[in-house]
């Protein structure tokens, strides 16, 4: 009722108006600038806002709130390069910024004329509405992602389609304009602009004229309520209103980059080439990926500004997409294909923010059948006995890691100084090496590597400081050498004044135990585990002492079975007493423990008496402290050092 009566009193007054409330803004709510990259279905309520009013038009008011720039990113008679400069550009519209899926709303009753894609403007809704005089205008709604009407009557306020990027667009906004003569919808600058870039019309204020007659400042039409006497009335208040000089606000360059920046705060960028030691081979594509992730969690929606760029060296590589613009659930993939053998640049960056710089080394695998150098990876300082990681990296013509390219030719990592053995642990999941794998020098070619990397395990077995090398077995030469000495220290945990501390010592040069974590705890007691661990060692230390016997070594293979079966029954973690373990010691190493009633220690009894009388008699055994001579002390627990002063004693 209000709406007629409204109506009927403009009618009687002479004056020509759109009516108060007749009119509605083309989006309800937007995204909040700091959420807008986000797709409107993965944006939470505090990332959502109700879009706000330019109240009067005023731009002059806004000209410096920074949130408004990035809302109303481009005005009506502005250009693109300051977006709010009001009478110097062409702009035929209004761009709105926000979400991509936001919902975008008719702002009044009427007629659906225009629901098509369209060249330059993407998914375009064109709607006609009539006016309380009797005109009419058409609202224009550009760059839509999805449309929800056809050519038919719509009201006020019903959803016509969603917010998107797509046609001649960077970044999702709706671009809404309002035409005011019976041509075609939307209006385009079809006479003076023919031929002419659009960008250079809106930057250059090219064909400012035919704007004007054709369309109205979409903003000041929905917050004119009515005051205007007539359409002419309002083009010429607007024609007349202050223009906002270029010099006295920021440029839209100016305003994207701090929307970048913020856009980096909240988000994370990385990117995996997918392709190792970065070389690829010549004709071939790989895939690469882009992550992106928002405030912890996968992010879903469009990158700031014109996108992620992608810009390479084309006489070498090609890259496909060049620009990246939509991530999905935070992965985007994109190709790097080998078109020429050389070393070239690539570099990802969104506006002015270069955030990855890297080579590609484009190889044909003829150039790689022999590595020109290798680097070596290595700690400064081991302990005795103790294994450390080693690693050994062939490198292609390029300078680059030779990873992934199979390689001709055996090889050879040995120490030049100081002794020491090596085991290849490239295929293995467990660190530590078995005595029997060890080697002084370690022959391998690319079948023994990991992808073309030797991970080896290095023990050094004296204190002389170590300098690795790798040479060629066939050709004698050098690929890689330690940059600097490898210093050999002692263990932790065992002190040289130590009554057994020579045995010990010898024991770790022989391989029989391993430092844990750099330390040999000379005076705990021994468990289950360490003495299985003792034992084996011991047998793989005889059995390469044994060289080419082989009656020696098939011996010592039925003992190394013989103890599997009886290492069931020993309880990991249960202390061992130096009976127990003597038994151990000559049950299994030696073999052959001598049967006597002799007996010179008073303990010497029991279940392992044979074992112990084996010991004093065939090895002349004796502990060093003061019951020497009377007690063997068979229930006491063994300590790490005494038990690997017996086990010297043996060997």
């Amino acid at each position: 009722m209000k709406r007629y009566f409204l109506s009927f009193l403009f009618f009687f007054l002479g004056i020509q108006s759109a009516v108060a409330g007749s009119f509605v803004y083309p989006l309800d709510q937007i995204a909040k600038p700091s959420c807008r990259f986000s797709t409107w279905g993965t944006l939470d309520n505090g990332c959502k806002m109700t879009l706000p009013r330019i109240e009067g038009a005023d731009y002059v008011k806004y000209k410096n709130n920074t949130d408004y720039r990035r809302i109303y990113s481009v005005l009506w008679e502005a250009t693109y390069d300051y977006g709010w400069d009001v009478g110097y550009g062409s702009h035929g519209g209004v761009d709105i910024s926000t979400s991509a899926g936001t919902p975008v709303r008719s702002i009044g009753d009427g007629e659906v004329v225009t629901a098509w894609w369209l060249a330059g403007w993407g998914n375009t809704v064109s709607i006609k509405h009539k006016l309380a005089d009797g005109r009419y205008i058409w609202s224009n709604y550009a760059h839509l992602s999805k449309i929800f009407v056809s050519k038919w009557s719509i009201k006020a306020g019903a959803t016509i389609g969603e917010v998107g990027n797509t046609g001649n667009s960077y970044g999702n906004h709706l671009h809404f304009q309002i035409d005011i003569t019976d041509q075609f919808h939307p209006y385009y600058y079809v006479t003076c602009g023919k031929w002419k870039d659009p960008i250079d019309i809106v930057n250059k204020g090219l064909c400012q004229n035919y704007l004007t007659i054709n369309t109205i400042d979409p903003i000041a039409f929905l917050e004119s309520n009515g005051q205007f006497t007539t359409l002419e009335h309002l083009q010429e208040q607007t024609r007349i209103a202050p223009k906002i000089e270029q010099k006295s606000i920021k440029t839209r360059e100016q305003i994207m980059d701090e929307e970048i920046e913020e856009f980096f705060r909240d988000h994370t960028l990385s990117v995996n080439i997918g392709v190792p030691g970065n070389n690829i081979e010549v004709g071939k594509s790989y895939t690469a990926k882009v992550n992106v992730m928002y405030r912890g969690k996968p992010f879903t929606g469009n990158l700031p500004a014109e996108g992620l760029m992608l810009s390479y060296d084309h006489a070498g590589v090609k890259l496909f997409p060049e620009i990246i613009i939509v991530i999905e659930n935070g992965v985007r993939e994109f190709k790097i294909t080998g078109v020429k053998p050389g070393k070239y640049g690539i570099s990802l960056r969104i506006g002015k923010r270069i955030f990855l710089t890297t080579t590609i080394n484009v190889y044909k695998k003829s150039d790689m059948l022999y590595p020109k150098e290798a680097i070596m990876l290595n700690n400064s300082s081991i302990v005795l006995a103790d294994e450390k990681l080693a690693a050994v990296v062939f490198r292609t013509k390029y300078a680059s890691n030779q990873i992934d390219i199979p390689y001709s030719g055996r090889y050879i990592l040995k120490s030049l100084t100081g002794k020491a053995k090596f085991c290849n642990v490239s295929h293995r999941t467990v660190r530590k090496c078995n005595a029997s794998e060890l080697v002084e020098e370690l022959e391998f070619s690319y079948d023994d590597t990991y992808r073309g990397v030797l991970l080896a395990n290095v023990i050094p077995l004296d204190y002389m400081p170590m300098s690795l090398v790798v040479v060629g077995k066939n050709s004698g030469k050098t690929y890689a050498k330690s940059k600097t000495d490898i210093l050999v220290t002692n263990p932790n945990g065992i002190d040289k004044t130590y009554t057994y501390f020579t045995e010990t010592i010898s024991a770790l040069k022989k391989g029989i135990m391993k430092p844990s974590s750099g330390y040999v705890l000379q005076d705990r007691e021994l468990v289950g585990r360490q003495a299985k661990e003792m034992i084996r060692n011991s047998l793989a230390h005889l059995f390469l002492k044994a060289g080419d016997d082989k009656l020696k070594k098939e011996q010592i293979i039925l003992k190394m079975k013989d103890f599997e079966a009886r290492a069931v029954k020993i309880d990991d973690y249960k202390r061992i007493s130096r009976a127990e373990f003597a038994g151990l010691v000559i049950g299994v190493i030696d073999g052959s423990p001598i049967v006597s009633t002799d007996k010179k220690w008073m303990d010497e009894a029991g279940e392992y008496k044979n074992m112990i009388t084996t010991l004093r008699v065939r090895y002349n055994f004796a502990w060093k402290d003061q019951f020497a001579a009377r007690y063997f002390q068979s229930n006491k627990g063994i300590t790490v050092g005494e038990s690997m002063y017996m086990i010297e004693k043996v060997l």
